[in-house]
């Protein structure tokens, strides 16, 4: 099925067809602003794999604090239709347990208990009366009424399935992603949500912390730790694979700026940093060579369109790879002549120099081994944790211009 770019599609009620809803319409009447999120994938080929009906359980860990949740359900393209008969939000206890008495019914759009969400589409239901604490974990449980297919992507997320009842004990663990893609949280005070955007470096690949996850989540942590009562929230749009300027895991960065970006209710601030999976899989056969004005075209797109709905944007400098299979010494040129351009351009509202975080002295420089996950181009925990730390909270500043 070919990808519908930049379409995002509704469902109303248990057996609604799915409309396009314009990504405004997910902020009024109330103020809703982003807390917690993922970038599904891939998006645009059939995925394969089938889960049976049952109770599946997701914990996530909210960036923001606020009254009421609003969440947005995802099917891939090409995926069977996904039959939801009911749907609830409590507070996370131990495991996949959850604290008694604090579970809330969704109603989905239109007033219903459940939705048909078929491939391509997404869904909204809110709990109006949940109050959302920042730096706590929520449980969703989501009862299918049919199987459906499994929806694909690199990253860790706890996640349990029960075949009978939805007892706390009956649920056990599983290796999958979440039906539901974005928790946005009423706060009529928010002023600022960050979207984080980009490939595995991005979605946190090979590091360890479901519940911060990569350096996206080491900022939010910061920013939680502030203690701000509108603190900003961060959405974690990471994609592991994907390419900034053709479809790679996913659809390319540049073609998924209206489904990852500007869905997230309340986006003010957009951090970018892709361009690795360019440069290593243009040498692959069939693939066209990618230069360093390439990827600069395909930032100033992204930036183009975050400027049209008065998004500041920070460009983040690429990480090194020297010394991994991916990065030969040709394509490590490209990507020092890339961060150049990201320092000196004046393109960007900002910029956040993650290969100074990580990187040591050599030349060509190279991940510190401290901060290393094993195949000398993704970060393990302690490199993420230097990256998020390398973020300037002061460019989040309320008193800064939006």
């Amino acid at each position: 099925m070919p990808e519908a770019k930049g379409l995002w599609t509704w469902l109303a009620g248990a057996a609604a067809l799915a409309m396009p809803l314009p990504a405004q319409a997910q902020v009024a009447p109330h103020r809703w602003a982003g807390a917690w999120g993922y970038a599904t994938s891939p998006a645009t080929r059939t995925v394969k794999g089938e889960l049976p009906a049952g109770a599946y359980r997701f914990r996530m860990r909210l960036s923001r604090s606020g009254h009421g949740l609003r969440l947005t359900f995802s099917n891939p393209i090409g995926a069977d239709p996904l039959r939801i008969a009911s749907a609830t939000v409590a507070r996370a206890a131990e495991g996949f347990a959850i604290v008694p008495g604090s579970e809330a019914t969704l109603s989905f759009d239109g007033g219903g208990a459940g939705a048909t969400i078929t491939g391509g589409a997404v869904a909204f239901a809110q709990a109006a009366g949940f109050v959302a604490r920042s730096g706590e974990d929520v449980m969703v449980t989501v009862t299918t009424a049919a199987p459906s297919t499994t929806v694909a992507g690199a990253a860790a997320f706890p996640a349990a399935f029960a075949a009978d009842g939805t007892q706390d004990a009956a649920f056990q663990p599983q290796k999958i992603r979440p039906f539901v893609s974005l928790i946005a949280v009423g706060d009529p005070g928010a002023s600022c949500t960050i979207v984080t955007f980009g490939d595995s470096i991005t979605e946190g690949a090979r590091g360890t912390r479901p519940d911060w996850r990569g350096w996206p989540g080491e900022l939010a942590q910061r920013l939680v730790a502030t203690g701000s009562a509108h603190a900003c929230g961060v959405v974690n749009m990471g994609i592991s694979g994907n390419r900034l300027l053709a479809e790679g895991r996913g659809t390319a960065g540049i073609d998924r700026f209206d489904r990852d970006v500007a869905s997230v209710p309340g986006g003010s601030h957009l951090i970018l940093l892709e361009g690795i999976n360019d440069l290593w899989r243009s040498a692959l056969p069939g693939e066209k060579p990618v230069a360093a004005a390439d990827l600069e075209d395909g930032y100033r797109r992204l930036i183009a369109a975050a400027h049209g709905r008065s998004m500041r944007v920070y460009g983040a400098t690429l990480t090194p790879g020297d010394g991994s299979k991916y990065l030969t010494p040709a394509m490590e040129q490209i990507r020092q002549q890339v961060n150049l351009w990201i320092r000196g351009s004046g393109v960007f509202d900002g910029v956040i120099d993650f290969e100074k975080a990580v990187a040591d002295d050599a030349s060509p420089p190279h991940l510190r081994p401290a901060f290393d996950s094993g195949d000398h181009l993704h970060p393990n925990d302690n490199g993420y944790r230097a990256m998020g730390q390398a973020i300037p909270l002061s460019l989040f500043a309320p008193s800064r211009e939006q």
